[in-house]
């Protein structure tokens, strides 16, 4: 919506996962022109609205040209940080496969096999096993956590995986407490 109205250093502002300058400047803006950015988004604001909102990202250049380049400087060390710690691991990797130890060697192997096997057991017994309807919720659970983290991170260890499904999965867990944190009241509980 921002972009749309030409606010382009606002919108780059909000278009990235929300942290604590984040919200201190959507806490300047209500405080300066009486805004609140969750009406911005829901498309709530009235045109005098959006004059308001428009002379403060004229007024507050600076500010947020600031803000976005430190956000791009902290992405940046956290990609750097992702990186060095996948090497680690491929460094560890390439250590134990020059071991003269077999089972030293082939040990990710087998612990994936003991994964990938168990995961597809488990699937087999749920599909077609006998169960009690009390415990659906369980194998529900279980088999969700078995498909959507241990055998998904055996797949990504051996194949890898893209950077835009890691961004993905970043802006559904940031999407996600966004909307645990609206359904709560001003008080913390449900509304």
């Amino acid at each position: 919506m921002l972009a749309q109205k030409g606010m382009d250093l606002l919108s780059g502002v909000f278009r990235g996962a929300v942290d604590k300058g984040t919200l201190e400047i959507a806490d300047l803006i209500e405080e300066k022109t009486g805004i609140d950015v969750n009406d911005v988004a829901e498309g709530k604001l009235t045109d005098d609205q959006w004059v308001k909102l428009k002379e403060f990202e004229l007024q507050n250049q600076q500010m947020l040209l600031d803000y976005r380049q430190g956000s791009e400087t902290r992405s940046l060390e956290e990609t750097k940080a992702h990186l060095a710690d996948r090497a680690d691991a491929r460094n560890m990797q390439i250590e134990h496969s020059k071991s003269q130890d077999r089972f030293v060697r082939r040990f990710i192997h087998y612990y994936a096999l003991l994964i990938t096997v168990l995961t597809f057991a488990f699937v087999f017994f749920a599909a077609f096993g006998p169960h009690d309807p009390s415990n659906v919720r369980i194998i529900d659970t279980v088999l969700g956590f078995l498909l959507g983290v241990s055998l998904s991170a055996t797949i990504q260890f051996f194949f890898g995986s893209s950077q835009g499904s890691s961004n993905k999965q970043d802006q559904i867990e940031r999407l996600t407490q966004q909307l645990s944190t609206a359904r709560k009241g001003p008080e913390g509980g449900e509304q």
